[in-house]
């Protein structure tokens, strides 16, 4: 028999849960462990087995349609009463495969029937699920990577094809792939059925390819009534009344819709003394404090701005890293789990605009003559730079290679119509591919501070349905009036102030202050002259220097995106040595 570790941060108390477990007869079949660095935050309805039978449910996440499932349920149940997970492991033995086209929401399931093992993460990769085979065959399941090393007996270890990762990709990572070897994820919209020792994945998600033939009036107000209706079920399943609010457009809509529905307290950040250093730039040109107030004095929000030092940022760098499992998007993840942190002293659930950029073609890349024809990741034009960075033998790799043979093995997945000009070919293609990388580097960064922090955050524009429903929709409606996003600024422009409804998209806002640039210089200097310095295992140490020497200004292009140059780019570096310290990440090469 395999042996089955599945390692959820919901675990109340592993020691009840233990005890639970044998009761339930699943001592010799099934064990859960935890991890000192795992939040406890798990609900009972989330775990159900029948011993008899021999068949169970456990998941993680939220369903925003339980109710649509429970009907279903009674159908083939009349007067069926239970827990979710209870609800889900019957439908499964009724429907198998079936089922997860139903299925709503953010989640990974696991069904359990006799010594078989179904999981199924949902369609846009809301939450993460990671697994491993240790050398007797134990299966280690995991929603967090460390806790795959939760026992202490493994050691993480990175090789030739994770430093193809991190270097040519980073901080994206191939789907199904991680940084460390012998770890996979679970890719969005899939589903792996263990069985008889054997491993097989599927794919349940697929986009479906047809003619868009509603003309602009209607496209608009059907994706204005999805929206609703996403917001709507997200509100309930997860009790939303608080929202983060920028000033830009995706998220003012979603307070505008939010705001229908009851008193909304809204938050919004920014840094310690940006309003004197800030210098807007092609991707960020507005700062976002007027616009701001314009939404608060329409619809009275009850509005706090959040402030945070470049202090606080620099030192949560290491935090933010722990929780990505590795070095991430810099001070863009420690000023967002320290924002979730805030947010968290006052309410429990709060509503965020990612994910609309994707599926609207709201960055540059879509629609920049100059970005829309690139053959490669158009997020990513720092690699020749990134090359001179490493020392020998590491700079070997054939990190271009690496990058292109992910770019087109994606290219080539994406589903496309025959019948679609040169333009809707080419619009297809890169939502598929800023939907399958771009979105999930922000949606795990969003997903691991949320968990560092016990707050659930929910993405209305993250959605199957509109997604599904956008990827149709040719690309002269997405790009209206040559604007960026504007389709949907046609379906919400009633609902917002012009100067919003209009206002050229703006990035995550990142900070300006001189302090922070000093504060990651220092700490990096300090860290590289350690006797100890892991990085310098894989960059070379005189063009670290020059880098520290210039601000970051020798790296000429953002490392990530459109925000990770310059001091961001020195902060990357700092949780990059972290992370190998910390996790005492082994090197093979």
């Amino acid at each position: 028999m395999t042996k089955i570790n599945l390692i959820f941060n919901e675990n109340r108390n592993i020691q009840k849960e233990q005890s639970r477990l044998e009761r339930m007869g699943l001592k010799d079949e099934l064990t859960i462990v935890s991890d000192e660095h795992l939040l406890a935050s798990a609900r009972p309805e989330q775990m159900y087995y029948d011993s008899q039978r021999k068949c169970g449910c456990f998941w993680s996440g939220v369903l925003d349609n339980e109710e649509e499932l429970r009907r279903i349920w009674e159908q083939y149940r009349p007067q069926s009463t239970g827990s979710s997970a209870k609800m889900l492991a019957q439908l499964y033995e009724i429907l198998n495969e079936k089922l997860f086209e139903k299925l709503d929401g953010g989640f990974v399931i696991i069904f359990i029937q006799g010594h078989q093992l179904h999981i199924v993460r949902d369609p846009m990769g809301v939450k993460t699920l990671y697994y491993t085979r240790k050398p007797d065959g134990e299966w280690l399941f995991s929603d967090q990577i460390k806790g795959l090393f939760a026992e202490g007996s493994r050691t993480p270890v990175i090789n030739r094809s994770s430093l193809l990762e991190l270097f040519a990709l980073g901080p994206s990572h191939t789907e199904g792939q991680t940084f460390y070897k012998n770890v996979a994820e679970l890719p969005i919209g899939h589903a792996l059925l263990i069985r008889d020792r054997k491993e097989s994945l599927h794919e349940y998600f697929e986009l479906n390819v047809h003619r868009h033939n509603e003309d602009l009036t209607t496209t608009a107000a059907h994706i204005r009534q999805m929206v609703q209706d996403s917001l709507n079920r997200q509100c309930e399943a997860s009790q939303v009344h608080a929202a983060f609010l920028s000033g830009g457009l995706d998220s003012s809509i979603l307070c505008a819709l939010a705001a229908q529905r009851g008193p909304l307290n809204t938050f919004s950040l920014d840094y310690e003394g940006n309003e004197q250093y800030f210098k807007g730039y092609a991707y960020q040109t507005t700062r976002d404090n007027d616009y701001i107030d314009a939404m608060v004095q329409r619809y009275q929000f009850h509005h706090q701005p959040l402030l945070i030092t470049q202090r606080e940022c620099e030192e949560l760098l290491e935090t933010a890293m722990v929780g990505r499992d590795g070095p991430g998007m810099a001070d863009v993840d420690s000023s967002l789990l320290w924002m979730y942190r805030k947010v968290k002293e006052q309410t429990d659930s709060v509503l965020t605009g990612e994910c609309s950029d994707e599926l609207f073609g709201g960055y540059p890349w879509f629609y920049r003559s100059d970005l829309v024809d690139l053959k490669s990741f158009p997020w990513l034009q720092s690699l020749p730079q990134r090359v001179k960075l490493l020392r020998a033998p590491i700079n070997e790799l054939d990190y271009e290679g690496a990058m292109r043979a992910a770019y087109w093995a994606t290219v080539q997945r994406a589903p496309k119509d025959p019948f679609d000009s040169e333009q809707d070919q080419r619009a297809k293609t890169m939502t598929y591919l800023t939907v399958h990388w771009f979105m999930q580097t922000l949606i795990q960064r969003q997903e691991a501070m949320a968990e560092l922090t016990g707050l659930t955050v929910r993405a209305p524009f993250c959605d199957a349905k509109l997604y599904q429903y956008l990827y149709n929709v040719p690309w002269s409606m997405k790009f209206l009036k040559g604007e960026e996003k504007g389709l949907l600024r046609m379906a919400f422009e009633d609902k917002l102030p012009a100067q919003v409804a209009h206002r050229k998209k703006n990035p995550y806002p990142k900070t300006y202050h001189p302090e922070y640039t000093r504060r990651v210089k220092q700490r990096l200097q300090s860290l590289l002259n350690d006797p100890e310095c892991r990085m310098c295992e894989l960059l070379d140490p005189a063009a670290l220097q020059q880098l520290i020497d210039t601000d970051g200004g020798s790296f000429a292009k953002p490392w990530f995106g459109q925000l990770m140059m310059g001091p961001q780019l020195l902060a990357y570096f700092i949780q990059l040595e972290l992370w190998l310290r910390r996790y005492q990440i082994r090197i093979e090469f």
